[in-house]
């Protein structure tokens, strides 16, 4: 009489197991997924406590291995892809390779006259740009650069006003994040805004 009591345990059990079983056959193992968890797992942290640090125990591998590189102000996953995709792309499009789609041979054709008349144009103001600012050795040679005449106050002043480059300190007006209703003057370190030179 005592297994009656036991059926239902053991109907409950074999129900979990089916249903695990189930999930098992639906979790994915192909190549994308087997990268996309070995990236996570080489991110985490292991010897730091989640419950203490979860930033640190989730982040803590991957920032310690990809330091910001220079010339850079941030560093993430998002932007690693996109420099590899936007590598890839121009890999693809520089290449000499005949492709059967007949629009990819199209936009390699414009992609290449438009690269060869930009960086024609594009040189010729960026010189122009620069003696603005005075004689620069690298494109005017050492024996037109003159120490006495270089003040770096001015220069930085002039970059800072007319191209909008906050070079050392960027101070801007924004939202108090403490009390929305008020606003901050903030200050923080001077970096090119995202469409740094849109006019080159």
């Amino acid at each position: 009489m005592w297994w009656l009591l036991l059926l239902p345990l053991y109907s409950c059990a074999l129900g979990v197991t089916s249903k695990w079983e189930d999930k098992m056959e639906n979790v994915g193992n192909t190549t994308g997924y087997n990268v996309a968890s070995e990236l996570l797992t080489q991110a985490l942290n292991f010897s730091v406590d989640p419950c203490a640090n979860f930033f640190e125990f989730s982040c803590g591998n991957w920032i310690a291995n990809h330091p910001i590189p220079s010339g850079k102000f941030s560093h993430s996953q998002f932007g690693l892809v996109s420099d590899k995709v936007r590598e890839k792309m121009r890999e693809l499009l520089e290449s000499e390779e005949i492709f059967g789609s007949k629009s990819m041979n199209a936009l390699k054709m414009i992609y290449k006259r438009c690269m060869d008349k930009g960086e024609r144009v594009t040189a010729r103001r960026l010189l122009e740009i620069i003696r603005e600012y005075g004689v620069w050795p690298m494109v005017e040679g050492d024996d037109k650069w003159r120490v006495g005449d270089f003040d770096l106050t001015s220069l930085l002043a002039h970059v800072s006003e007319v191209r909008g480059l906050r070079t050392f300190i960027s101070v801007g007006i924004h939202y108090d994040i403490k009390n929305s209703s008020r606003y901050v003057i903030a200050s923080q370190l001077g970096h090119p805004p995202h469409n740094g030179h849109p006019n080159l």
